[in-house]
C-alpha cells in the first residue's frame, strides 16, 4: 500500500488513492440482504406439503389440513407459517435422497386435546405399529396424558426417544403415564439400575419392638384424659 501506483501520473501512494475510493464509497444497507425463498404450498388430508416436484415431503399441522401454508426456505431450513404469518414448524431442508422430514409435535399436542378422536384423525394411521399397539392397551381416560407425555418426550429428544421408551412400556405391560416418564429417564438420563442390597455383617441387626394388640390400657388412658370412647 505504501508505494506508488504504477499507473498514476501523479505518483501517489496506492493508500492514497484506496483513501479517495473509500471516501466515495455509499454506505451499506442496514438491513442484510434476505436470500430466502418465500412461497406457499398446499398441504394434504395429513397436513403434509412436497416441495421440489414432489420429491421431498414435510410436516406441516394436523390443524392446517388441505390448506395453503406460507413457506421461508433457506438453504439450510424449511419454516412452515400458517396464514398470520406465525411459525408452525421448521424443518431441516432435505436434499438427496431423504425423502420426508415429519415433526411428529404438532401432531401429538394436537390430539392430547382430541384423544377420543385418535382412530378417525388420521394421526393414527402414521404411527409406528408398536405406538398403535401401545395406545390401543391404554384407558381411554389417561389416554390424552400419554399423548401429551409422548410430546413432551419428542420435543425434549425427538421422537425416536419417545417411540424406544413405548417399546419398553410394551415390555413391562406399563400403560400408567409416570411410569412412561419412569422409563424415560432411566433410559436416557444416566440413572444406573441400582442392585439389591445382600445382607452382610456390616449391617447391623434391627431389633423388633413388638406392640400389642390389645389397647384396652391405651383406651383406659384417654378415657381418663378426658376422650370419650366412639
Amino acid at each position: 500500500m505504501e508505494r506508488e501506483h504504477y499507473d498514476d501520473k501523479d505518483g501517489r501512494f496506492i493508500s492514497e488513492l484506496f483513501a479517495e475510493d473509500k471516501a466515495a464509497l455509499l454506505p451499506l444497507p442496514t438491513v442484510a440482504f434476505d436470500t430466502s425463498l418465500y412461497t406457499t404450498a398446499r398441504t394434504d388430508k395429513y397436513g403434509k406439503f412436497t416441495l421440489d416436484a414432489g420429491k421431498h415431503r414435510y410436516s406441516a399441522s394436523p390443524a392446517i389440513c388441505e390448506e395453503t401454508v406460507r413457506l421461508h426456505i433457506t438453504s439450510s431450513e424449511v419454516i412452515v407459517m400458517d396464514s398470520d404469518l406465525h411459525e408452525v414448524v421448521r424443518h431441516r431442508r432435505l436434499y438427496g435422497d431423504d425423502h420426508e422430514s415429519m415433526d411428529w409435535i404438532p401432531y401429538l399436542r394436537y390430539i392430547a386435546c382430541k384423544p377420543r378422536s385418535l382412530r378417525n384423525s388420521g394421526i393414527y394411521d402414521m404411527m409406528p405399529e408398536s405406538m398403535r399397539m401401545y395406545m390401543d392397551g391404554c384407558e381411554s381416560k389417561s389416554r390424552g396424558k400419554v399423548l401429551k407425555v409422548l410430546a413432551e418426550l419428542t420435543e425434549r429428544s425427538r421422537f425416536e426417544s419417545a417411540l424406544t421408551t413405548v417399546n419398553k412400556a410394551i415390555e413391562h405391560q406399563a400403560t400408567d403415564p409416570d411410569i412412561l416418564v419412569s422409563l424415560y429417564r432411566r433410559t436416557y438420563m444416566d440413572v444406573p439400575p441400582l442392585p439389591p442390597i445382600e445382607p452382610s455383617e456390616a449391617i447391623p441387626s434391627m431389633k423388633v419392638i413388638m406392640f400389642p394388640s390389645d389397647l384396652a390400657a391405651l383406651d383406659a388412658v384417654l378415657t381418663k384424659g378426658g376422650a370419650s370412647n366412639s
